[in-house]
């Protein structure tokens, strides 16, 4: 009997995760397979499935989010590892064709260059930096940041123009 009770209160907490994270999670998915809406939704049920199989593992409860996030980012990697295969023999990744060619330079131009974003967003002051990331990662509206943080819209469009000016001074030290 004490086994089903187990069960039953750990479909609860899985619940309350689904509930909870749901959207963040599908809208850190969404960034991560570059807006592959089919992709997106493929590795958010593996993710969701994964947490739900591991929520034995989970010791520290406070920390689900990021364990849970942790979850979709290996499933990310699983999922375009397991495609792999797909992407050469469509000449993608092979250099058959030029459009293959052009989409790894693309994507490894996008890693240096989100590499630089985020050393430019490191320059940034805490709170700076927390917007940038609310907005352009998470894809938040300021209207939507300001209620999030409790701060004036107002305000957060100053400190948004006050970090783009800081950045466009640090690119032009480059």
């Amino acid at each position: 009997m004490r086994n089903i009770s187990e069960k039953y209160q750990k479909m609860q907490i899985f619940e309350n995760i689904c509930i909870i994270y749901s959207s963040d999670l599908q809208r850190f998915i969404y960034t991560l397979t570059r807006k592959d809406q089919f992709a997106m939704e493929e590795i958010y049920q593996n993710t969701m499935l994964g947490a739900l199989k591991g929520l034995n593992y989970l010791r520290d409860s406070s920390k689900m989010k990021a364990w849970i996030f942790s979850i979709a980012k290996a499933e990310s990697k699983r999922y375009y590892a397991a495609n792999r295969p797909e992407m050469i023999a469509y000449g993608i990744l092979t250099g058959e064709d030029s459009a293959g060619l052009d989409y790894m330079i693309d994507f490894t131009k996008s890693i240096v260059d989100r590499e630089y974003v985020r050393a430019l967003i490191h320059g940034l002051s805490d709170e700076e930096q927390q917007l940038y990331i609310l907005h352009y990662y998470y894809d938040l509206h300021l209207k939507e940041i300001s209620e999030l943080l409790n701060v004036n819209y107002n305000t957060i469009r100053s400190m948004h123009m006050r970090g783009m000016d800081k950045m466009r001074k640090q690119l032009k030290l480059i």
